[in-house]
């Protein structure tokens, strides 16, 4: 019995000591074009300090996703509206990794309601997580939760978050204009505060980050684009879609083997081996 309780109290100590954070943002309807031109004028320091342990890339979005708002809804599950699947990226999470803490802090848009089963699976992920209620918070809300959560957590964690602002300003008023990139300052503010409290608590070099996008917006207009763009703290190693999201998690969260889920693309930290041999 003495055996027993020593070995299961060293695989406890195992996990927490080799177990890896996570964070997963979305932030939503952020261009490329106003993004890369932000970070290229050392106007994100936040993100410009993710991707100097990493990199950021384009991401692909397929065709008509933005009509069936499969974008958005990939983005937050892994799946499109056209797949089935009998449980949920989280769900199996929490079985294969019970140690792991999963806390998501997520907001609605504002003045324009999801899709029902974009909001459904959105309450799903707040719910299963025993997270707060999905509502609108602004990015500086986001950006406090997720700190406060990270100061008081002492066991590895998975954290959802997302950011709609950007969004807003982009077709409430248009892509490129003061206010689009001052919301996109904002999301970087409020990434600096989780950083922040990584780095008090010694985890920011423990913790991975994964960011992304539903779609873009045409330069200098109010009509969004399907394109989308992905920062990491683990380098890219190629061209990819927004289909390689959820399969780049499983890659962080070290579970790409075990999880029984049909994810449609592979993860962005493995090259992609032709026919012929040859590496993508």
């Amino acid at each position: 019995m003495k055996f027993i309780l020593s070995f299961l109290f060293i695989l406890f100590f195992s996990f927490n000591l080799f177990a890896k954070n996570v964070v997963y943002i979305v932030v939503e309807g952020v261009s490329r074009a106003t993004f890369y031109e932000l970070l290229n004028r050392n106007k994100l320091p936040n993100y410009r300090l993710l991707i100097e342990r990493g990199n950021y890339r384009n991401l692909g979005i397929d065709e008509g996703m933005l009509v069936s708002h499969d974008s958005t809804l990939m983005a937050y599950s892994g799946y499109s509206s056209k797949q089935f699947h009998d449980s949920s990226f989280i769900e199996q999470l929490k079985l294969l990794k019970p140690q792991l803490d999963i806390k998501c802090f997520l907001s609605v848009p504002i003045d324009k309601e999801y899709p029902l089963d974009i909001q459904a699976s959105l309450v799903h992920l707040t719910e299963i997580t025993d997270s707060p209620a999905i509502s609108y918070r602004t990015s500086t809300e986001i950006g406090v939760l997720a700190s406060d959560y990270v100061k008081n957590q002492k066991e590895p964690f998975f954290l959802v978050l997302n950011f709609t602002n950007v969004d807003y300003v982009g077709w409430r008023y248009r892509e490129g204009a003061m206010n689009y990139s001052r919301a996109i300052k904002n999301t970087d503010n409020s990434l600096g505060l989780i950083i922040d409290a990584l780095k008090q608590r010694q985890e920011f070099e423990n913790t991975e980050f994964l960011i992304t996008t539903n779609y873009g917006y045409h330069r200098t207009l109010q009509i969004p684009k399907e394109e989308a763009w992905v920062v990491s703290t683990q380098p890219v190693l190629r061209k990819g879609s927004i289909h390689d999201i959820f399969p780049s998690l499983m890659d962080l969260l070290d579970v790409s083997s075990d999880m029984n889920l049909s994810f449609k693309g592979n993860s962005l930290f493995r090259y992609l081996k032709q026919s012929t041999g040859s590496m993508l």
